[in-house]
């Protein structure tokens, strides 16, 4: 069996993008050392889309109704 893989926080993810684009943009690594850099930037940026897309797909929002009576309702962005 397959082991599971362990969901990396958003935040960590955050961190190793700011690590990829600082030695990217430090000009001091080979071509191919680069293009790695710049395919596991791109995997990272993937999932961190889908990390925000669950969390807002989770995130509602309390309305209160004129009676007193709470209401959920999907959050939507303006």
């Amino acid at each position: 069996m397959p082991a599971k893989k362990q969901e990396v926080s958003f935040e960590e993810n955050i961190k190793k993008l700011e690590n990829i684009v600082r030695t990217l943009e430090s000009g001091e690594s080979s071509l191919d050392e680069m293009l790695s850099l710049f395919g596991e930037g791109i995997s990272i940026t993937k999932e961190c889309t889908e990390q925000l897309e669950k969390a807002e797909q989770k995130i509602t929002v309390m309305m209160k109704k004129a009676n007193g009576e709470m209401e959920e309702e999907p959050f939507e962005q303006k």
